[in-house]
């Protein structure tokens, strides 16, 4: 009997014992889920907080964007309304600010976005000029077959240009368009009954050529040029900040990388040679209906050069950058051969300060001062004060 009631004294110790764990095992489950509880909602009102102050960072930047558009807006009316009042000069020095302006931004396009240093692009240029003045020397006078002519020329010349993009990169691509350059530099000598040889080629035909349009008197053909420019501008930043243009930086940053996401290196890479082409191309066409000449040199290294320089001084990463760096450069070209003939070594010094101290271009500058600025805390106080520990 006392072994009996040893025995079940001893199973209801063990029955006690094990209720007790279980409840302290329900009341640490109970703790550690209470205590996750506790964090998700934590982690949750971090989240909210982070989104409310992402959508109040949002409300904020809506305002700011629409400040620069308004005052490109007022730009672009200031360019089309100041300069016909002054007239004079100012009316043919700014249609070919705008014209080199193309170039530039062409440049920009295919090196500062694409990370593609291509030499060639003033052979695009020059291309396109030498089509209108070769056509026109058979009576062929009709603006709308001339600026298709002109692409056309513009776009074979970006095939050749696009195959290089597709079989070389880094230096093997810029040689091969710097000796390209040359090639086509050399071209008039080789057939100079056809082109003029070095005594350049005029553009027959008068007005019918640039749409009856007189680029020396009026102000109708300096719009006409600056309708153009902010087209090609516009088209451009829409392409830029589309998808295909983020898919073009990407490739101009890392292209291994790109092609491992599943972008096909080639085909943007040919794409963006031959949309940079077109707006070389426009250039050219129209710089030919202001000038109506053209000459060796338009297809040279002096070209291509020249668009690269625009750009860096502007911002090559950027769309306006570009137009700002033509003007700037061939407006202190323009005043300083009035008073000197040591202007090329004037505009070298300035370059060069220019590159030092503004190595992204102008715009770039001003990006990198705006962004410093909105990245300053506003309430410093506020910010300062130490978070308290989470308990």
């Amino acid at each position: 009997m006392e072994g009996r009631a040893g025995g079940g004294a001893g199973r209801q110790d063990q029955r006690s014992a094990a209720t007790t764990d279980e409840q302290q095992s329900d009341a640490a489950t109970e703790a550690e889920r209470s205590g996750a509880v506790t964090e998700d909602q934590r982690r949750g009102a971090v989240t909210r907080e982070q989104r409310t102050t992402a959508a109040m960072r949002e409300q904020r930047r809506r305002p700011r964007a629409i400040v620069p558009a308004l005052a490109l807006v007022a730009v672009v009316i200031a360019f089309a309304v100041v300069p016909p009042l002054i007239g004079g000069f100012l009316i043919r020095a700014l249609t070919g600010y705008l014209i080199f302006g193309l170039l530039a931004l062409s440049v920009g396009l295919i090196t500062g976005y694409g990370r593609l240093f291509n030499l060639g692009v003033g052979a695009n240029f020059g291309i396109s000029a030498y089509a209108v003045a070769i056509l026109s020397q058979y009576d062929i006078t009709n603006p709308f077959v001339l600026v298709l002519c002109a692409l056309g020329a513009g776009v074979l010349v970006a095939l050749l240009f696009a195959f290089y993009a597709v079989v070389a990169s880094g230096t093997e691509y810029l040689m091969l368009t710097f000796l390209t350059t040359l090639a086509f530099s050399v071209a008039p000598l080789t057939a100079p009954s056809f082109t003029g040889g070095d005594n350049g080629l005029s553009v027959k035909g008068g007005l019918a050529v640039s749409f009856g349009l007189n680029p020396l008197r009026g102000n109708e053909f300096y719009w006409f040029v600056l309708a153009i420019v902010v087209l090609a501008a516009a088209v451009s930043w829409f392409v830029v900040a589309s998808q295909t243009g983020k898919a073009i930086v990407a490739i101009g940053r890392n292209p291994q990388r790109a092609a491992a996401m599943g972008y096909s290196v080639a085909r943007y890479r040919i794409a963006l040679t031959i949309y940079s082409s077109v707006i070389a191309s426009l250039g050219g066409w129209l710089y030919v209906l202001q000038n109506t000449f053209v000459h060796q040199d338009l297809l040279g290294l002096v070209s291509s050069t020249n668009g690269l320089v625009y750009a860096l001084i502007g911002g090559v990463n950027t769309i306006l950058g570009p137009l700002i760096g033509a003007t700037f450069l061939r407006y202190l070209n323009d005043v300083l051969s009035r008073g000197s003939t040591q202007s090329s070594l004037y505009i070298g010094i300035v370059l060069m300060l220019v590159v030092y101290v503004m190595p992204d271009g102008v715009l770039g500058l001003w990006r990198r001062f705006t962004t410093r600025r909105a990245q300053a805390p506003r309430y410093a106080p506020r910010d300062l004060e130490p978070a308290v520990p989470a308990k």
